[in-house]
C-alpha cells in the first residue's frame, strides 16, 4: 500500500508547502498529490498542478508527484504535454499525470471552452498526451479542436516509456476513457463507497474486453481525512471538513455526486465516505478498503477550509508513526 497525501493549498501564499512535503516525507508517505481548480473563491484551492509539483519536486527526494486531477479540456494538450515531461524530468521521474473532464462550468467560461466540447476535447487530449510523451519522432496530430504539424516531442520524460497516465470522473463514459486511453482510474473524494463500488465493478466490465490484467493494475482511491489521538480531537476536527463541504457544495460548486442537502448533516455526509477517528479506527477502515477494492494506493486530505498549517501537521505526524507501520 502506498499512502499518500494533499499539501496544504488556498489562498495567497506558498509558504510552507515545500516543507510539508518534507515533514511527509520523512515520516512514509510516498506520494503527493494536488488537484485543480481555476476559478474559485476562499482557501481551498489552487490552480496550475504542474508548476506547485516543480517546486514540490526541487525540495524533496523521493515523493512520488501526482495531479489529480488536472482538468484537461482546459488547455491545450501541447501546453500539458511539455510541462508533465519537464516535471518528470526535474523530479528524475517521479511524475503520475492524472486528468479529469472537470465540472465547474464558470472555469469553461474563464478560459472560453464550451462545456458542450469537454468529452471531445478530454478523448483527444488523452490520445496526444499518449504520443507525444512515448514517441522520439516529430508528431504530426489534427482533430477538430486543435493541430500540431512536425512537433518534435521535447524533453523526453525520465519514465520509459512515459509517466502512468490516470483519468478521473465518474459516468460509464469517462471509465471507459480510462481503460482505453489510461493506466488506472482515480475516483474522487465526494462519492460514498457504495458508489466507488459500483463504478469499480463498471471498470471492471470494460477490462475484460482487454489484455490489461485486473492484478497488475494501480488502484488508487481518495479520501478526505480526520485523524486524532481521542475521539474528542476528532470531534473537534472534523468540524473543519464539514465547513469546506457546507461552503463548497453548499453553495460555490455543483458536483454530480454531491448538493446542497448533502451536506447539510456531517453524520449522513460521512458515512461510508470519509476517513476519520482515531488511530486504530482508521487503519481497521483502511483495511476493509484494501479488501473491498484492490487497493494499492491511498491518498487523503488532512487540509479543511480555515484548519491552521499546524493543525495539519500534528495529523500527519499521527498518521505517519501510528497507522502508515500499520501497512508496512
Amino acid at each position: 500500500m502506498k499512502f499518500g497525501f494533499f499539501p496544504i493549498e488556498g489562498g495567497d501564499t506558498w509558504d510552507g508547502v515545500v516543507e510539508q512535503c518534507q515533514l511527509a516525507e520523512e515520516l512514509g508517505f510516498q506520494a503527493c498529490w494536488v488537484n485543480d481548480h481555476q476559478a474559485t473563491e476562499g482557501d481551498n484551492y489552487w490552480p496550475s498542478p504542474l508548476v506547485r509539483l516543480t517546486s514540490i519536486a526541487e525540495g524533496t527526494d523521493s515523493l512520488e508527484l501526482v495531479t489529480s486531477v488536472l482538468i484537461l479540456p482546459l488547455y491545450h494538450p501541447l501546453h500539458v504535454a511539455q510541462r508533465a515531461a519537464m516535471v518528470d524530468n526535474i523530479s528524475n521521474g517521479r511524475l503520475t499525470l492524472g486528468v479529469g473532464l472537470g465540472y465547474v462550468e464558470k472555469e469553461f467560461e474563464a478560459f472560453g471552452v464550451p462545456m458542450s466540447d469537454r468529452a471531445g476535447r478530454m478523448i483527444e487530449g488523452l490520445r496526444f498526451l499518449d504520443e507525444f510523451l512515448t514517441t522520439e519522432e516529430p508528431i504530426s496530430f489534427s482533430c477538430p479542436f486543435f493541430e500540431v504539424d512536425d512537433w518534435q516531442p521535447l524533453p523526453r520524460t525520465v519514465q520509459e516509456p512515459r509517466p502512468s497516465l490516470w483519468v478521473g470522473g465518474w459516468g460509464d463514459k469517462q471509465l471507459a476513457r480510462s481503460v482505453s486511453f489510461s493506466d488506472a482510474w482515480v475516483p474522487g473524494v465526494v462519492a460514498d463507497l457504495d458508489a466507488v463500488e459500483q463504478r469499480k465493478d463498471k471498470q471492471r466490465d470494460h477490462i475484460e474486453s482487454t489484455e490489461q490484467a485486473w492484478s497488475s493494475m494501480d488502484h488508487p482511491l481518495m479520501r478526505e481525512a480526520v485523524i486524532g489521538e481521542t475521539e474528542a480531537e476528532v470531534l473537534e476536527r472534523k468540524e473543519y471538513l464539514h465547513r469546506t463541504y457546507r461552503d463548497e457544495y453548499g453553495g460555490e460548486f455543483s458536483h454530480p455526486l454531491m448538493t446542497a442537502d448533502s451536506v447539510a448533516d456531517f453524520s449522513e455526509l460521512a458515512d461510508d465516505r470519509f476517513i476519520y477517528g482515531t488511530p486504530e479506527q482508521i487503519i481497521e477502515q483502511i483495511e476493509a478498503m484494501q479488501d473491498r477494492f484492490s487497493l494499492n494506493q491511498l491518498a487523503l486530505r488532512f487540509h479543511h477550509s480555515g484548519m491552521p498549517p499546524e493543525l495539519v501537521e500534528d495529523q500527519l505526524r499521527l498518521f505517519g508513526e501510528e497507522v502508515i507501520p500499520a501497512f508496512d
